[in-house]
């Protein structure tokens, strides 16, 4: 006589997989195993708590379990689930790219805000390191005046770039090239009413202090500069007046309090009139605005 099967219900396997998560230090466990299991069976949140007695067939299972000892291992779970939100918005994410932070939204937010005070022109963008192009479709998405380039350091980064322009539908309002900022001729690349950037800004010192979670698995090239953690704001202020037009912008993501007043003095004394920070949600300086004098 054959045993019968173990049923495996939805609502079990959420416990067990919260249970398990938790064990292993996930600091939030039912939401990230309500993730998994919404991405496995391809359902909602609603969904989800509709449909606790639901069986899970065992590819389903096998799926989930894979998942969830991805996690336990400090895998994000982002690149678990290969997509994250940002600005309201799907962003497909693998590994060639850094997670899209709310912190950055700040930064997109100020942009929106700058293009939408003046709608009677079109504003040509420069989206420096680009990443997954959450910067660029996000402004896309939100402004319909705008002409846009984006360009970061490899096609395997820009190929993710290009997938979420599509998946967003902003794909002709963009175009990416591949163009290392710091080493480039950057001649060919036109004039911009806004640079904007979320460069890598991480010193040495406070890069060895993050989780072991981005450590281990976010591109450190998005992240760490190299010695000098202002190189990328230096950069900029060097070739400004090749890129901007009269009275552009430049809005930039910093890494908060602790560099706004050297950044805002490489600014300073490379001729750009600093409007102003801009706070996060923390209320810490996360970004800074400049501008050209034209």
């Amino acid at each position: 006589m054959t045993a019968e099967r173990r049923i495996h219900t939805l609502i079990e396997v959420l416990k067990k997989s919260e249970k398990y998560l938790k064990e292993k230090g996930i600091a939030s466990p039912r939401l990230e195993a309500e993730w998994m299991i919404q991405e496995v069976l391809g359902i909602s949140r609603i969904g989800l708590y509709l449909n606790f007695d639901r069986p899970l067939t065992s590819p389903e299972l096998s799926k989930l379990r894979e998942y969830v000892i991805r996690r336990s291992k400090g895998e994000p779970i982002q690149y678990i689930l290969g997509h994250t939100e940002f600005m309201g918005l799907k962003f497909l994410v693998n590994r060639e790219v850094l997670i899209p932070r709310s912190d950055t939204e700040v930064i997109v937010e100020k942009t929106i805000e700058i293009i939408k005070g003046n709608p009677q022109r079109t504003f040509e963008i420069l989206d420096v390191g680009t990443g997954s192009g959450n910067i660029a479709v996000s402004i896309a998405n939100y402004c319909e005046n705008v002409s846009i380039v984006a360009i970061d350091i490899s096609s395997k980064i820009l190929d993710v770039a290009r997938k979420n322009a599509r998946l967003n539908k902003v794909h002709r309002e963009i175009r990416f090239y591949v163009k290392d900022f710091l080493k480039h001729n950057l001649n060919n690349l036109g004039a911009y009413d806004i640079l904007v950037s979320n460069p890598p800004y991480v010193g040495a010192v406070h890069y060895e202090k993050l989780p072991i979670e981005i450590k281990e698995h976010e591109p450190k090239i998005a992240l760490f500069p190299g010695d000098d953690e202002l190189i990328f704001y230096r950069k900029i202020a060097s070739v400004y007046k090749m890129l901007l037009k009269p009275d552009g912008y430049i809005i930039t993501e910093i890494g908060g309090d602790y560099q706004y007043k050297s950044i805002e003095n490489i600014f300073k004394e490379a001729g750009l009139e600093v409007i102003e920070p801009i706070f996060d949600y923390a209320k810490e300086k996360r970004g800074i605005i400049a501008k050209v004098n034209g």
